[in-house]
């Protein structure tokens, strides 16, 4: 394991990575403002398909009313939808619209777009390394929920 130190500057250096991105990719072009909480709850909506409402409170790590405002705000700008869930029709599911999807796709591009420089500094085998660093750290945060 490593020490505290350590965890501390990849922390850091992870938490400015993802802020740089954000700042030079700008926000979904053609929508709205959105919270933090409601951006990412349509990328969850597009990534992981139609979801319950806990469900997807259980991926943003908030309480379902919290989720349940950050849908209703989806809703009003026409990025999400919610439709009885097949298996339980007490229940309902929240998914992306057509809109929905092209938002989350033109912010990625743009990601991508500011990406692209920094990434090609890096030789591919770095790249490729981090890659697999990357996902041993992700898998080892879904793991612990």
């Amino acid at each position: 394991m490593a020490d505290q130190g350590c965890e501390t500057r990849l922390l850091d250096v992870l938490g400015r990575v993802v802020r740089r991105l954000s700042r030079l990719s700008g926000g979904l072009e053609d929508s709205p403002a959105l919270t933090a909480t409601q951006r990412i709850a349509l990328f969850e909506t597009v990534d992981s398909g139609p979801i319950r409402l806990n469900d997807l409170a259980d991926l943003l790590g908030v309480s379902p009313p919290t989720a349940s405002r950050a849908v209703d705000v989806l809703l009003e700008h026409g990025l999400v939808e919610r439709a009885a869930d097949p298996a339980d029709r007490r229940a309902v599911r929240i998914s992306h619209t057509v809109r929905g999807r092209a938002a989350v796709e033109a912010r990625k591009a743009r990601v991508l777009d500011a990406f692209l420089p920094a990434a090609g500094t890096m030789p591919a085998a770095d790249q490729e390394r981090l890659i697999e660093l990357l996902t041993m750290l992700d898998g080892a945060l879904n793991a612990r929920g």
